[in-house]
């Protein structure tokens, strides 16, 4: 009897199941891949990424695939760069499954993150499971690919940014929740910076891989530009990356850093070092005061903007710490 039960409980599942999908017709949707918004006189212009069924998930592409293609759309609000895109196909637009949104740096401003984060939060249109950047290019070039080539590589970006992350040198792409939180804590925001120049000069570099080296930090309104900037590095989530002393290569892998808040602010750095010159190889003690010059002039030139949240911490912690005082300890590993 048992057994029966269980066997009539299946049927019925598996009936509602093809139910289910019989009244979800995928030939009538169109996925929505990324969106880029951007201020056009007194109006908003808005990028939908539409990407071919054979790119999604992909990083190669090659001629005989074709490519994908970019929608525009119009509007005083973002509801209605949404509402406009729909109107304009007889296709049912599908925002669930939107990987990235790329902002102009000019919407950089409180009055309109607060509109994305309040249209995000309150309309079933896009998940808010995406990740943001920024970019100073008009959207039009950027998401209007030259090649297959170089679709794929804003495809990697925009689309496939969770498995991607080691394109991204200065920032990786942060996660809108995460936005939202560091916003509305008044901490400091490290956005990737979108450069046509980095993308469309891949094919000249032999690697073949891209690496966003450019970001911005965002914090009160400031904004901050840190374009290929030495020390970005020694300050990203980074783990591996090459540097220079004196034209000699280091390899820094394993790289951690770690705040601890007391009397003074304690910056803990620890990581591991391969060194590609057999002559004139420099020793640990210079490797350190390397690491820690890097580290320290870096928080000089951004300190104005906070880039290690002290304002935040300090209430976090209990503490008074300052950008004048600062500890920083290098511990080099043996590999």
């Amino acid at each position: 009897m048992r057994n029966k039960i269980f066997l009539i409980l299946e049927v019925v599942f598996l009936f509602l199941l093809c139910t289910g999908c019989s009244g979800f017709d995928i030939s009538k949707m169109l996925f929505i891949a990324s969106v880029g918004i951007e201020k056009t006189e007194d109006k908003l212009s808005g990028y939908f990424y539409l990407p071919l069924s054979s790119d999604i998930g992909k990083t190669e592409n090659t001629e005989d695939k074709g490519q994908g293609e970019f929608a525009k759309t119009s509007g005083n609000t973002i509801p209605e760069l949404f509402q406009n895109l729909q109107n304009s196909s007889s296709l049912v637009m599908n925002f669930r499954h939107v990987s990235s949104i790329v902002l102009n740096e000019e919407l950089l401003q409180k009055e309109f993150l607060e509109e994305l984060m309040d249209f995000i939060k309150f309309s079933l249109e896009i998940d808010f499971n995406c990740y943001i950047f920024v970019t100073k290019e008009k959207l039009d070039e950027l998401y209007n690919f030259k090649n297959p080539n170089q679709e794929s590589v804003l495809n990697s970006m925009l689309v496939s940014t969770s498995d991607v992350s080691s394109l991204f040198l200065v920032a990786p792409p942060i996660h809108f929740l995460e936005f939202v939180q560091r916003y509305f804590n008044q901490r400091t925001i490290l956005l990737p910076l979108l450069d046509l120049e980095e993308i469309w000069t891949i094919e000249s570099e032999p690697s073949k891989n891209f690496h966003a080296q450019s970001a911005v930090y965002y914090f009160q309104n400031q904004i901050k530009e840190v374009i290929k900037n030495e020390g970005s590095p020694y300050f990203s989530k980074t783990t591996k990356f090459i540097d220079y002393i004196d034209n000699t290569p280091l390899s820094f892998s394993h790289y951690k850093m770690k705040l601890e808040f007391k009397d003074i602010l304690y910056i803990k750095v620890e990581f591991a070092c391969d060194i590609f010159k057999t002559e004139n190889r420099p020793t640990y003690q210079q490797i350190e005061a390397f690491v820690y010059n890097r580290i320290n002039n870096y928080i000089k030139e951004f300190k104005e903007v906070d880039p290690l949240d002290l304002k935040f911490n300090n209430q976090a912690y209990q503490t008074n710490c300052n950008y004048d005082a600062i500890d920083i300890q290098i511990k080099i590993r043996n590999n």
